[in-house]
């Protein structure tokens, strides 16, 4: 099918912003066919519904089927300071990742895990992981994180940011 033909009576309607009615007015009004929308409607093909024609989706990018997720962004910030008051550790991937294997654990300068254990996807956003911490006290804390890319391989890795006493 050649879908410039198919598509050209609408492009028509969309640049102008007219009905067909008003279209006519662009043409040749002795002659009906002399119109923009008569000559476009007359150089388009009816598609034929018992033709198999090839999906006119395009299929995903590279980037989408083969790169692994990376993170774009933590809270707190890779090499950061937090407040003491913090609530959550969360990270941020470019991409959606899988509930399979999804890690996200805060380690004291002791090597003592002090989250929650309850790290998570959020529902909303399949880019974000989150886990609650206790209040922490002032030191060094190392986040260690994995998950599954929505291509199936593993990412993970470790960040480190401090916690002040203010």
């Amino acid at each position: 099918m050649n879908l410039k033909a198919y598509y050209l009576p609408l492009a028509i309607l969309l640049f102008l912003g007219s009905t067909p009615r008003s279209i006519a007015a662009y043409g040749d009004r002795s002659r009906p066919d002399a119109s923009l929308l008569g000559q476009a409607f007359a150089a388009a093909s009816v598609p034929e519904l018992n033709a198999i024609e090839p999906s006119s989706r395009k299929p995903a990018s590279l980037r989408q089927r083969f790169a692994h997720a990376i993170i774009v962004r933590t809270s707190p910030e890779k090499g950061g300071v937090a407040p003491k008051n913090i609530e959550k550790v969360e990270v941020w991937y470019d991409a959606r990742i899988r509930n399979e294997f999804v890690a996200l654990a805060v380690i004291n300068s002791a090597g003592e895990r002090v989250d929650k254990h309850d790290a998570a996807i959020d529902t909303f956003d399949r880019s974000h992981v989150s886990t609650s911490v206790e209040a922490l006290p002032p030191g060094e804390y190392t986040v260690r994180y994995r998950a599954i890319s929505a291509d199936g391989h593993q990412v993970s890795g470790t960040w480190v940011f401090q916690v002040t006493g203010q």
